[in-house]
């Protein structure tokens, strides 16, 4: 929540009544966007580090006696699906995206939980990971040792932190409104952020000495200036995590992006599998699961695979890379009868928006190494900070008794202005919807309550 400075007193009044009403709207943002930020920063926090936490907290099940062959990958699944529970209640909402969940109930007995991965390591001193879904869609895994197929143990979702925290982070227990809510969140911080940066921007100062902040002016006006300049130190990296979290969104990403690339033939040749199908279907698999794997290492994939078979009828089945550079992205797709390779593709072999995705994709993970991680997570720690400092800085600087709204003034949009907010609404439409909804009920308001001629 940026407060209102580097104002002029001499400057024209429609300039002043531009930064009023952006700063108005500035404000309105911050209050919708703050639970976004606190919620998002905090489990994509724990998800960067999932994976060193559950190392750290059960070695007894992420590592093994190096071997120098292990058992093949369907004995593996076999092991780990005989040790899951042999009957569950299944949530469905059309499928397992990002954020799972669902709603329709119905029992599916003696079938056991949905595979959603099975996680083949290049490291022989690691075990085999294989991932099922629980009945609230949630993930969980069961590891087995690649020596032997003996299982080594479970976790439930709730302490399978990769799972959880991925799954809070993308809307879940919601399902899709949790995600349409995160993408009203994510359009209304682009809005602030760009807005933020108008009103920050130095009239009277260097833009280098904009960017310190003034210890020797007060709190108020150091409490500002510290928001501030932390906001436009990060912007840029604020607006690339923004937009690229766009397309996991089941409406922006399923609904808008899906359609642009399919009109513009810029879909992934490689496609994506979300796993989930039934136990039963994977056990049957033995032949085509070893086929598959034994085929892409022959193809020369040397990183942590990757096998998953989505629930619908003729899905492929679909095998991909792990823990390697992200330039080396590589998918096979098999026929799931006979495991036959039907397509083998590289990250350059995809258009350039599926490239863009996986990019953003993988810099939010932090999959770039131990640098992405740690910016990644200060990336996040700026955010609480933000939000810290903008509370703050409103408390100290509203008006006594008072919320601090800032008041609405008459203003005349220029026009350039009109035509950038105009093409944000179209390119985000839940975003638009929400913008048209406030205006509407500010028009209502101001009704009964005159603004500030």
């Amino acid at each position: 929540m940026t407060t209102m400075h580097n104002t002029d007193a001499d400057a024209p009044p429609s300039r002043l009544r531009l930064y009023a009403t952006l700063w108005r709207w500035h404000f309105l943002a911050a209050l919708l966007v703050i639970p976004f930020v606190l919620w998002q920063s905090t489990t994509g926090t724990l998800y960067l580090w999932a994976e060193w936490w559950i190392d750290s907290r059960h070695p007894e099940l992420r590592f093994v006696t190096p071997a120098p062959e292990a058992t093949s990958p369907s004995a593996q699944l076999a092991a780990a699906l005989a040790a899951a529970p042999k009957t569950y209640t299944a949530r469905h909402s059309g499928g397992h995206g990002h954020g799972g969940g669902g709603h329709a109930q119905h029992a599916a007995p003696d079938r056991g939980s949905p595979v959603q991965e099975i996680i083949l390591p290049n490291d022989p001193g690691r075990s085999t990971t294989v991932i099922l879904l629980d009945e609230q869609g949630l993930p969980y895994p069961i590891f087995v040792d690649p020596r032997d197929a003996k299982v080594l143990g479970s976790l439930s979702s709730v302490e399978w932190l990769p799972g959880l925290s991925r799954a809070l982070h993308g809307g879940w227990p919601l399902g899709k409104p949790g995600s349409w809510l995160l993408e009203l969140a994510d359009g209304w911080a682009i809005f602030m952020i760009v807005s933020g940066l108008y009103l920050w921007w130095p009239r009277h100062r260097g833009f280098l000495a904009s960017l310190w902040p003034r210890f020797d002016r007060g709190p108020r006006l150091m409490m500002r200036d510290l928001h501030a300049t932390v906001a436009v130190l990060f912007s840029a990296v604020f607006l690339f995590f923004l937009v690229s979290a766009l397309p996991w969104t089941s409406f922006w990403g399923g609904e808008i992006l899906s359609r642009v690339q399919a009109a513009t033939g810029q879909k992934s040749t490689a496609g994506f599998s979300p796993g989930g199908a039934p136990a039963a279907q994977m056990a049957a698999m033995t032949g085509p699961i070893d086929e598959i794997v034994a085929e892409a290492r022959r193809r020369g994939f040397t990183q942590s695979l990757s096998v998953r078979l989505a629930p619908w009828p003729g899905a492929p089945l679909y095998l991909s890379n792990r823990d390697g550079p992200p330039s080396a992205d590589r998918v096979l797709l098999a026929d799931p009868k006979t495991g036959q390779v039907t397509r083998d593709t590289l990250r350059s072999d995809q258009p350039l928006i599926p490239r863009m995705v996986g990019f953003g994709i993988h810099v939010h993970q932090g999959d770039f190494g131990a640098w992405n991680l740690w910016l990644n997570t200060a990336f996040a720690l700026s955010l609480v900070w933000l939000t810290v400092s903008g509370i703050a800085s409103w408390w100290l600087r509203r008006p006594a008794r008072s919320l601090g709204v800032p008041r609405k003034v008459e203003l005349r949009w220029p026009r350039g202005m009109i035509v950038a907010a105009t093409a944000l609404c179209v390119l985000m439409p839940i975003f638009g919807a929400s913008v048209l909804l406030l205006i509407g009920l500010e028009k209502l308001f101001t009704r009964v309550r005159p603004i500030t001629p």
